[in-house]
């Protein structure tokens, strides 16, 4: 009964984010940048109290760095994610171009894998607009609530 009621609140809650993306994108970017800092304040603490090493307490400062500067600035998930999709769409294209001029019966697999490296361009140049990104998360929701009412609870 829980999943269902979870299923139903998600769905609303795509379809607001749906209605104002923008919304949703600055509070997804909020979350992540709260997780960011803490996992630095974890790191910064585990370093000092003598858990781990001095790297601990390096990475701490940078991802308490990290997670205000993305606090204070949302947009800079819409950059992150544009430039890890344009990086992977790079990658997929000269790892298909490659296998398809190698010996191997992995031709059809080469050129699925340069459509996918577009797609993966694509949505890179999709992804630096943040409306973008808030009815993709909108999306989400709303699938992952119609799976939970759809779906029968496991226990």
């Amino acid at each position: 009964m829980s999943n269902k009621i979870a299923g139903i609140l998600a769905i609303i809650l795509g379809l607001i984010i749906i209605i104002c993306p923008l919304a949703g994108f600055v509070a997804a970017a909020w979350v992540t940048a709260l997780s960011i800092i803490f996992l630095g304040i974890y790191a910064l603490i585990a370093g000092v109290m003598g858990e781990t090493d001095f790297v601990n307490i390096i990475l701490g400062i940078l991802f308490i760095i990290f997670g205000v500067i993305v606090f204070f600035n949302p947009v800079f998930i819409a950059f992150l994610t544009a430039f890890i999709n344009y990086f992977i769409g790079i990658l997929l294209i000269i790892l298909s171009i490659v296998n398809l001029f190698t010996k191997g019966d992995a031709k059809y697999a080469s050129i699925v894998g340069i459509i996918f490296g577009i797609v993966a361009l694509i949505l890179g140049y999709l992804s630096l607009n943040p409306l973008f990104l808030g009815v993709v998360i909108g999306v989400w929701f709303l699938i992952s609530g119609i799976m939970k009412v759809a779906l029968p609870d496991v226990e």
